[in-house]
């Protein structure tokens, strides 16, 4: 049988690949951002959230502060390369979202999961921005990139899935002209480069309404993800990995530590219960890390870094988390 040796979640955020003096550059663009939420999940415009931040976040919008945050972000993330380095795993599943980088309003599966022998990423043409010249860079979209992937398992664990009771989509080719997204081209490039091990690409629905599995529905998900890998016939060790969150892009500090807190407690009934108000916009992704979880029930946390990065007096950023279990 194939078995899950190890899960992790990580943020995939540009700050963690545009280097913190161009920081600034992001923050002006978060001015006309319109999927700004505030701490009730209501949106608000920049100068709205500005003005009821009343310069509270003053001493965290200057050079140094942004300098340390970099410093922390990057030792967790250098932290998971080096736990898949030891674990070696032969698959890694990712849990990510597709942010209209392969589906659009013509097909918009809730979830579904890419098996195919062979995949590229897309590409995006960052214009003149120095910050998204090195985010697309990072996230290997500044051209085509091809992977492998697991077609065989990833077929065993959408037929374990649906004995489950989980219906998902099955993708054994992709749109023409498009490529897989920074979900999934981040981790590849940060965690498992230079010789990546195959990728399953798992795509759950966290962006786009109506159809955005609930929580507790992300936790059922990973739970059977794990039975469907017991099922298999393949002698394969996996690793699964959540791509995205935590709170952005505005800064829910309270909302992360909820989240982290519950992992770190194994309290399931917390994470199938968060406020779905909250989970919007960036926020949403957090729902890769309660499929992980669920995939991971029963195991504790090894170990996790969680560095708030805010970078407007609007209180706009994301909460980046860092997180494997034992």
């Amino acid at each position: 049988m194939a078995d899950i040796v190890f899960g992790a979640a990580t943020s995939h955020s540009p700050l963690l690949a545009a280097s913190p003096e161009l920081w600034a550059e992001r923050a002006d663009q978060d001015r006309n951002n319109p999927e700004l939420y505030d701490r009730t999940g209501v949106i608000r415009s920049y100068d709205e959230l500005a003005e009821s931040a009343g310069g509270r976040f003053a001493d965290r919008l200057n050079q140094d502060a942004w300098n340390e945050d970099w410093k922390r972000c990057q030792a967790a993330l250098d932290r998971l390369r080096e736990d898949f380095r030891r674990i070696a795993p032969d698959v890694v599943v990712v849990i990510g979202d597709d942010q209209r980088e392969l589906f659009d309003e013509s097909n918009q599966p809730a979830m579904s999961i890419a098996a195919l022998p062979q995949m590229t990423t897309g590409v995006i043409d960052p214009d003149d921005s120095e910050f998204l010249k090195e985010a697309v860079s990072a996230y290997l979209m500044d051209e085509e990139f091809t992977f492998a992937g697991h077609a065989e398992l990833a077929a065993d664990l959408v037929r374990g899935l649906m004995s489950e009771g989980i219906d998902v989509g099955w993708m054994a080719q992709t749109p023409a002209g498009k490529g897989f997204g920074h979900a999934y081209g981040f981790p590849i490039h940060r965690f498992l480069l230079p010789e990546p091990v195959p990728v399953i690409p798992f795509m759950l629905n966290t962006y786009y309404p109506p159809n955005q599995p609930s929580p507790r529905r992300c936790f059922q998900l990973g739970r059977a993800l794990r039975a469907a890998a017991a099922a298999s016939p393949l002698d394969l060790r996996i690793a699964v990995l959540a791509s995205g969150g935590l709170s952005h892009f505005v800064v829910d500090e309270d909302l992360d530590r909820r989240v982290l807190d519950a992992m770190h407690g194994g309290d399931d009934e917390a994470l199938c219960t968060l406020p779905v108000e909250l989970l919007n916009s960036g926020s949403s992704e957090i729902r890769n890390w309660i499929a992980t979880a669920g995939a991971m029930q029963g195991r504790g946390v090894a170990w996790s870094e969680y560095v708030p990065i805010v970078r407007s007096q609007a209180g706009t950023g994301c909460g980046m988390g860092f997180l494997a279990w034992q």
